[in-house]
């Protein structure tokens, strides 16, 4: 049987958190809406959605007014973990939040990897 979009969203999602030091990890839309999340309890996926969503935009806004070419990854590192965007092809972003002593080459690398799977996925008819 073939699996659905979400079933293969979740696959992707439930092998990143694998790679270990990854607190929570999501799939959002360009607009805010949440696509698909493993996240702990404490964490509002829908709230971290909407926030990501808005960081990306500002950095696209950035990077468009600076002629900088279009936006890759974005970190933001806290005293508590890194939260780390990447562009999941035109519809979607690929969100992590790490460990504060997370190995963010390797979580960089897959992240590379997981975010053109999702856009993939997407573009699926």
């Amino acid at each position: 049987m073939t699996k659905t979009k979400k079933e293969k969203l979740d696959d992707v999602l439930s092998a990143f958190m694998q790679v270990g030091q990854i607190k929570a990890c999501g799939i959002v839309s360009k607009e805010g809406l949440l696509i698909n999340s493993r996240t702990p309890p404490d964490v509002d996926a829908r709230i971290f959605s909407a926030l990501c969503s808005t960081i990306m935009g500002a950095a696209e806004a950035a990077s468009g007014q600076m002629n900088t070419g279009s936006v890759d990854e974005i970190s933001v590192k806290t005293e508590k973990g890194t939260i780390i965007l990447k562009p999941a092809g035109e519809k979607a972003i690929f969100t992590a939040l790490t460990e504060p002593s997370a190995q963010l080459g390797l979580i960089l690398v897959e992240m590379e990897s997981r975010s053109s799977q999702v856009d993939d996925i997407l573009k699926e008819m």
